[in-house]
Order: structure tokens, then sequence, then C-alpha cells
């Protein structure tokens, strides 16, 4: 069995392998957003991975979201299932009453002729028109939507733009558990390392 004079040199080694193993994990986490620009270390040039592959991480995010979760026809399906009849009476009636109905009552002449009865007439045929073609303008507006709205385009660009700092501080507060748990994992792994070193020195001491 080792003696404490030749156990307690090496007592070191597990406590510097634990240190070094955590920053080696914190230094990568940090790296994840930093730096955000290019700098030069030595003959290599290094960028944080999230600054350096922002529009990658813009395109591959944009293909799924577009293809896997919100895709046109999704769009299409979702507004074409809109009931949007009670808002096109109201103002369908708010058009004919406050607007038509007050410039047809302006009319020499005619506006005499013109009055509530009248009016509500007109409404009720305007309204009635309205919903006869309302499942039609519902399915032109979804077709024009689809043909002009380019998901994968807009979260492109949404997310070429975003800011960095913000993300960073967005992903440190989600994930910050996640984070700490991988520095200690780095820690505790150098520790086990440490102590696999000390043993194998203390055998290779015996020898």
């Amino acid at each position: 069995m080792p003696s404490l004079d030749a156990i307690f040199p090496l007592a070191w080694i597990p406590f510097v392998t634990a240190f070094i193993g955590w920053l080696t994990n914190w230094v990568a986490i940090q790296m994840l957003f930093r730096p955000r620009r290019k700098v030069r270390v030595f003959f290599l040039k290094w960028q944080g991975l999230i600054p350096r592959r922002q529009a990658d991480v813009a395109d591959t995010v944009a293909e799924v979201i577009e293809r896997e979760v919100l895709s046109q026809h999704t769009i299409r399906t979702e507004l074409e299932r809109l009931d949007v009849t009670g808002r096109l009476d109201a103002f369908v009636r708010r058009v004919v009453r406050d607007k038509a109905g007050r410039k047809l009552q302006a009319i020499p002449l005619i506006g005499s002729f013109i009055n509530d009865r009248t009016i509500g007439m007109i409404e009720q045929a305007a309204v009635d028109a309205v919903h006869e073609e309302a499942d039609k303008m519902r399915s032109t507006l979804a077709e024009d939507l689809e043909k002009h709205l380019q998901i994968r385009d807009i979260v492109r660009q949404r997310i070429a733009e975003f800011d960095l700092d913000k993300l960073e501080s967005v992903v440190k507060q989600v994930a910050s558990r996640e984070f700490r748990l991988i520095e200690w994992l780095g820690g505790i792994l150098g520790f086990i390392i440490g102590l696999v070193q000390v043993a194998i020195l203390l055998l290779i001491g015996q020898a």
C-alpha cells in the first residue's frame, strides 16, 4: 500500500484536472456566441459558432419551419377555416348605412325617397350578396396569400438579422441549468481522470 508521503504530493492532480475540465466546458459554451467577429489566434482565425454560422442556421431553420411546421398549404388551410362572415356583415352594414345611405339621402329629389326602410333593404341585399361570395372570397384570399407569402424567406431574414446579444441572453436564460450541468460534468470528468492519473502514477512508483 502506498504511503501517505507518496500520495500527498499527487493529491492536487484530481483538483487541477477537475478545474481544467470545468474551464474547458465553460470556454466551449462561451465560444458558442463569442467572439462576435473573427479574431486571429496565432495562424488561425476564429469566430463564435453562432455568429459564424448565423446565415446557415437561418437557412436551415427556415427550411424546417416551412417544410415541417408552417408550410404555405397549412396557412391556406387555416385561413380557409376562418369564419369571417360575422365581420363582413358588420362591415357591410356600417358602410351601407353610414356611408352609402347618407350619400343617397343627400342627392336632390332622390334623397327624399330614401328612408330607413329603403336603406335597410339595401343593407340586407348587400349582406346577402356578401354571404354568397364569402367562401369564394376567402378561397381567393387564401390562394393569393399562398402565392405571395414566402415563409422561408421571411424566417431566414428574421433569423439572419436577429440581434446576437439578445439571442445569447435568451438562450442562456432558457438553458442556464443545462449549461451549468455541462460545466459541472466537465469538472467531474476531470476529477475522475485526475484520480486515474494518480492511480497510474502510484502503480508505476510501486513497480
